[in-house]
């Protein structure tokens, strides 16, 4: 697998992204990663270690490229799964499954068990920006790091009820590579840059020294819509004749303690090329549009620029739309919405119905109810219950 730790960050042209059409779904771009045996809390499991390319190699797929060997890491611990890997490019899509164990040390921080899951994301090749800008979920993956593991918006669940919607990374509930797990799956909802690197897949990356400031960020994750997510360090001009550090534009306005989105507040800089924009990202120095990790708030994305699968829902998608399903059932939030319509089989399929209901995430897809009984189970294990017609936390 390419080590892609001190690629020179000018952003993978979208000429090179579109040119990806070429591969078709019979003769695709392939690599993989899988770790040997091991004895796992779910049971010992048996793979062969592989790096691969095929169908022209990872050059006509650069996005697989981008993805770390994990079978070269030693995982989250004796007693756990090796962590599995494996990334292609289809005539539209740019598909990567992983079993979301991570390739570092686990440290527990929250008391959820770290468990195997079966993450599937497909997303486009060729991203495209959309007229408007989409709300991403305010629970449920946003995109996937280069080493497959998912990450998440900025704000936690309603759990504890204190800190409900909360700034998990100002609250100070991440291990070192910021991330933790929920009652599905370990994620991240910021990013170290160590252990998102090919120098990283050792057992505690948090502890080598921190990314040269004079060089450009790598490739750290990719987005639902499509586009990639660098570190936080870029090139000032096509020439890389300086590298600057990108900043986000919010700016601190409340108590990140209790829902995250109201204290915080976006601000346009726009005399300051170093400031990005409400989705924490923009049009770089080669002309094309991508999202940088920066120290603060929103950490990794804001909103989504391109086109996701409808901001969450029930993991389905439409062609050249952006895709994530877990073995927990597809964990990508509430489904936007401006009308009734929007929502025909955005709910879970045990609900009684579907309807677009205001939330403090704006206009999103709920199930209805006559009762308690008739909610489902809500995102990250949250109990729901029947308020004026509908299934709230």
């Amino acid at each position: 697998m390419n080590d892609f730790s001190n690629y020179r960050h000018v952003a993978l042209p979208l000429t090179l992204l579109a040119a990806l059409a070429a591969c078709s779904s019979a003769n695709e771009s392939t690599t993989t990663s899988s770790s040997g045996t091991t004895s796992g809390a779910g049971g010992a499991t048996a793979s062969s270690s592989s790096a691969s390319s095929g169908a022209g190699g990872a050059s006509s797929c650069p996005q697989a490229a981008t993805m770390l060997d994990v079978s070269k890491a030693p995982g989250a611990g004796a007693s756990y799964d090796k962590p599995t890997l494996s990334a292609k490019c289809t005539d539209t899509s740019f598909v990567v499954d992983s079993n979301g164990m991570p390739p570092y040390n686990f440290v527990q921080t929250t008391p959820n068990a770290l468990k195997v899951q079966a993450e599937h994301y497909e997303i486009p090749i060729a991203p495209k920006k959309a007229d408007t800008t989409t709300t991403i979920p305010l629970l449920g993956i946003v995109g996937f790091a280069v080493n497959g593991i998912a990450f998440y918006g900025p704000n936690e669940a309603s759990i504890p009820a204190d800190e409900a919607f909360g700034d998990p990374v100002a609250n100070g509930l991440m291990d070192a590579c910021f991330g933790h797990t929920s009652p599905q799956e370990y994620h991240y909802h910021s990013m170290l840059e160590q252990c998102l690197v090919a120098s990283g897949l050792v057992a505690e990356p948090w502890t080598n020294p921190a990314p040269d400031a004079k060089t450009a960020s790598p490739i750290i994750g990719w987005a639902l819509d499509g586009f990639p997510i660098y570190g936080s360090r870029e090139c000032t001009d096509a020439s890389c004749a300086a590298v600057q550090t990108l900043q986000s534009g919010y700016e601190k306005v409340g108590d990140p303690k209790t829902y995250a989105w109201k204290a915080y507040a976006w601000k346009e800089h726009a005399a300051d090329a170093t400031y990005l924009d409400e989705c924490n990202g923009h049009t770089g120095p080669d002309g094309t549009y991508h999202y940088h990790l920066t120290a603060t708030f929103p950490y990794i994305l804001g909103c989504y620029h391109g086109t996701a699968a409808s901001s969450g829902g029930s993991g389905s998608s439409s062609s050249g739309m952006g895709m994530a399903t877990s073995s927990s059932g597809g964990m990508m939030g509430p489904k936007s919405c401006s009308m009734e319509s929007d929502c025909a089989g955005a709910c879970p399929p045990s609900s009684t119905g579907c309807t677009c209901s205001n939330s403090p995430m704006g206009m999103i897809c709920v199930p209805t109810c006559s009762t308690d009984a008739d909610c489902p189970m809500g995102m990250m294990g949250m109990s729901l219950t029947c308020k004026q017609g509908v299934c709230a936390p």
